[in-house]
């Protein structure tokens, strides 16, 4: 069955059906490349840099330019709304990319939204110099970006009263979740590897994490509560 695609997207998805090879392969290289030019402008690793050039290996010089599209098409997403969105999350599912057989099937925004209401007590918030938010398997991150638009909406500025710690066990959706939560400024970091079995095999950490001074404010934090 053809998927009915949603306007916003159009031009971005459009990019990526240029006929030479699959539109998910590109989305999900995309997401790689940009993930890790994010971290490493911030956070440098050679080991991030090579994964960058392998998949860079894969096109021409001049296919490459398409890239440059993608990122000025997907910023311009994020600039033109004032509400916090799961972009990434809604382009994967819409040109098919999620896999059922592996469990994912995203969250709804407006779902993450409601959720966030419910965990996220007034007292709570007031309370607490920042609030920790945890999701084990984070997907493109919508239960965190539903946390922060939650924040928002109440006029709390979620940079400084929030810091998410994100993980999942797939490559992309911890690529897509490190690009929202970086474009968003939300401070924290997302891991790469099994919840369940404490693995750990690549960790981001956002701009905001280091703009922010978190590593002071979580070690401020742990010298008072000894």
């Amino acid at each position: 069955m053809k998927r009915k695609i949603n306007n916003r997207y159009k031009e971005f998805i459009g990019l990526l059906d240029n006929g030479k090879y699959n539109s998910v392969d590109i989305f999900k290289d995309f997401v790689v490349m940009f993930a890790i030019a994010i971290k490493n402008n911030f956070d440098y690793s050679q080991e991030d840099e090579n994964i960058y050039l392998q998949i860079t290996k894969k096109y021409k010089k001049s296919e490459l330019k398409i890239f440059i599209e993608l990122s000025t098409k997907l910023i311009l997403m994020y600039l033109e709304n004032d509400e916090i969105e799961d972009v990434l999350g809604e382009i994967f599912g819409q040109i098919g990319a999620n896999s059922r057989q592996r469990g994912q099937i995203f969250t709804p925004m407006h779902i993450a939204k409601m959720m966030s209401s419910t965990v996220l007590t007034e007292d709570e918030i007031k309370k607490e110099k920042f609030i920790l938010i945890k999701d084990p398997a984070c997907g493109s991150g919508v239960l965190l970006l539903g946390a922060a638009q939650y924040l928002n909406e109440n006029k709390i500025d979620y940079r400084n009263k929030m810091l998410v710690e994100a993980q999942d066990v797939d490559f992309i959706c911890f690529c897509m979740a490190y690009i929202q939560l970086s474009l968003y400024n939300i401070p924290g970091r997302v891991i790469l590897g099994n919840t369940l079995l404490n693995e750990k095999r690549k960790v981001f950490y956002t701009p905001e994490f280091f703009i922010g001074k978190w590593k002071e404010k979580i070690e401020e934090r742990r010298n008072k509560r000894c």
